[in-house]
Order: structure tokens, then sequence, then C-alpha cells
């Protein structure tokens, strides 16, 4: 018996996991380039770093039913028989070392023929949830044919947004071709140009950015218990998938009027070993900017709110401001236990 770490990533509702050993990067999708006369469930080729990538939809590859793609979707880099080939999923979660007493390989429907062994290799029995193991090699079956796509042209006929993401704005567009441009991109040392990711989310009705390296999820918030004797900004706990996770509501601390407006929703943070969620009332957006695109904090914005605040930027034609969320969970008035 050993362990091996397994990536933890999101198709919908259902979790799924691959060895991690056979993943090369992840990163948010890009623009891609359709290509003529490519399989089924080949979105497109990506230039990364000089090298063209076919990558696929996981939707597509099980042959489940496609809308189209989402700005917030994902790309795991895997790879096998020499061939690089991304997979888009809807959700990276994280990385885990797994036992093998925890991994059951020999999965059948109790009659003679076993369960369908092309993409599943196996369940894992992870916090009490099944997660489904995937088999990487499978998934990239018949290398050869997928491989002939990678020496495809950059001109490539075919409009991506027309075929996978209709319903893109000006703005998506603007991100996802900036996301293809800076994986195509390398500087001496054969690293993407550097970029930071933010989740753009609806606060008071204005604008803010979460730096989404530290966000784990966003989830929609259900049954909430409160906690007597804590401070207003402390919301209550709430149960997800057994983590028990206190919600935080943080315009007190960040000066915003605390009115009527209905928290619908909560991103799941993790800084340090503190675990927690963040009352929003909306997720807008994921973007990518390169960071002399942050401007200073104005000086006409409150002392209180300012010293919690990395930036500032424009979006869609208003403000956005850039929250420090370690900053505002460790210090200050938000000084509580929540890792309790």
């Amino acid at each position: 018996m050993g362990s091996k770490p397994y990536l933890i990533f999101r198709l919908h509702d259902k979790r799924y996991a691959i060895a991690a050993t056979e993943v090369t990067e992840i990163f948010f999708l890009p623009e891609l380039i359709p290509v003529a006369e490519a399989p089924a469930d080949i979105l497109g080729l990506l230039n990364l770093h000089s090298q063209f990538v076919p990558v696929m939809h996981l939707d597509l590859r099980f042959n489940h039913r496609f809308d189209r793609c989402h700005l917030t979707d994902s790309v795991i880099v895997v790879e096998s028989a020499d061939l690089q080939v991304g997979v888009i999923v809807h959700q990276v979660e994280t990385v885990v070392e797994i036992d093998d007493r925890y991994i059951q390989d020999d999965l059948n429907y109790g009659r003679e023929r076993q369960i369908d062994r092309a993409f599943v290799k196996g369940a894992i029995d992870l916090d009490d949830e099944t997660i489904i193991l995937l088999d990487v090699a499978n998934l990239v079956r018949h290398p050869e044919a997928v491989a002939v796509l990678t020496e495809a042209d950059e001109g490539s006929e075919g409009d991506f947004y027309e075929r996978y993401f209709p319903a893109a704005s000006t703005k998506a567009r603007e991100t996802l071709a900036r996301r293809a441009a800076s994986l195509k991109e390398a500087n001496e040392d054969g690293a993407a140009v550097e970029l930071i990711s933010l989740a753009i989310v609806g606060i008071n009705g204005a604008y803010f950015g979460l730096e989404l390296g530290i966000v784990r999820e966003f989830i929609k918030i259900g049954r909430i218990t409160t906690i007597p004797c804590c401070p207003q900004h402390i919301i209550g706990n709430t149960n997800l998938r057994g983590e028990i996770l206190t919600i935080v509501d943080i315009r007190q601390p960040l000066s915003l009027a605390v009115d009527g407006r209905e928290h619908s929703k909560a991103a799941i943070v993790e800084v340090d070993e503190i675990v927690a969620g963040i009352a929003v009332e909306e997720v807008f957006d994921a973007i990518e900017l390169r960071p002399e695109e942050i401007q200073p904090v104005p000086l006409a914005i409150d002392t209180n709110t300012a010293s919690y605040l990395k930036g500032m930027m424009s979006y869609l034609g208003q403000p956005l401001n850039i929250i420090d969320l370690p900053k505002l969970l460790t210090q200050g008035a938000m000084t509580v236990d929540l890792a309790a």
C-alpha cells in the first residue's frame, strides 16, 4: 500500500480525479483556434508557449449534453504517449494525497459485463464522498489522430465564439484573447507572462475583486446557523459537504453601509489555516489582468476601507476595488478565530 497525489476537479456537480503526476499545467480557459475536421470533442488548438496543444471539452468527450463554454472554465493540460492535450473542466479544486486503500479499481455493475473502462479507472472514497478516478491514457486514446492536429496553422478556419461561446460579451472576449496571448508568450526563462486572476463579485451594488488564488469555490448560501455573542460581521455557520464553515459579511470592516441587501452567494476562501465564506450578492466574472493595469487606491476613499484594498481598476465603465482578503481576515475588525 502507498499514497499518490491526485488532482480533484468538477464537471457540473460531480467531482473527478486524475493522477497529479500526469498534469503539466492548469489555467483558465483562453480563446482557442478551431480546426476543421477535428474530433467532435476537440474544441480547437491552443498555442502554449509556441507549441500547439489540442484542447478537448470533457462534456463532449463523455458524450454529455454540451451547452457552451464559460469564462470560469479551467484547462488541465495532461501528457500521455508523449502528447500534451488540454482538458476543459468547470472547476479545479485541489491536489490531495490519497492512500491506495481508499481507491477501488474493480468497479462493476454486479453483472457479467464490467463498467466501461474507456475513461473510468476507479472510484475514490474521500470525506464520505465518491470521486470518479479517470484514466488519462484512455481519455487521450488514439493519440496519433489527435497529434495530427498540432500540425495545423494558426489561421485555421472557424470562429471559436460562434461555435462554443455565443453568449460571450465583448469584455469576455477580450479576457479570453488576453489569456491566449499570455500563454503564447514566454519570457527568457520560458515562463508565461504573469497575470493576476480576479473574481468579480457584487457587494452593496458595487464591483469588487477577489484574488482567485485563494478562492476555493462559489456556493449558494443555504441554511445558516447563527452563532450567539458573535460580532455583527459573523453571519453564522453553514454545512458544506460535511465541513462547517463560517459565513462572513465584510461590509462593516470595509466601512460600507449594512442595509437590507440579500446575500445569496458566498466565495469560499482559504487563507493560511482559515477557511471561511465571504457573503456576496452576485458573482459576475473571472478576469485576468497585468499588474500594471491595477491603479493605486484613490485618496478620496475612506482610510479604513483603503487599508484593506490592494488597488482599483475600471470594469464595464465602473470602478472596481480589489480586496486584500488575507489582511481583512487576519487583522483589525475581522480578527475572529474562523478556523475554530
